[in-house]
């Protein structure tokens, strides 16, 4: 949310920010829709559906560089819980 009040140009949102702003345009421009293609479209993409690949799309940084720095993922939890 704070992408979204700090940063005044769409092309500099956040990823998460940016998939909102999707979804939310995706719902409201329905009624918009000129294409009777496109209007049945919107209608079979559920808000379930819209939801699930934004988590998926927002993920994908995610696992693509955890493999890389997971040594020190782990050497940090391992440091965090000895006591001494």
């Amino acid at each position: 949310f704070d992408g979204l009040i700090y940063i005044n140009d769409p092309k500099k949102y956040p990823l998460q920010t940016y998939l909102q702003t999707m979804v939310i345009q995706s719902t409201s421009a329905v009624g918009t829709i000129v294409n009777i293609k496109d209007l049945e479209m919107m209608e079979a993409i559920s808000d379930r559906t819209a939801k699930a690949a934004q988590i998926f799309i927002g993920s994908l940084p995610i696992i693509s560089v955890y493999p890389f720095l997971q040594r020190y993922f782990i050497k940090g939890i391992v440091l965090g819980s000895v006591k001494q």
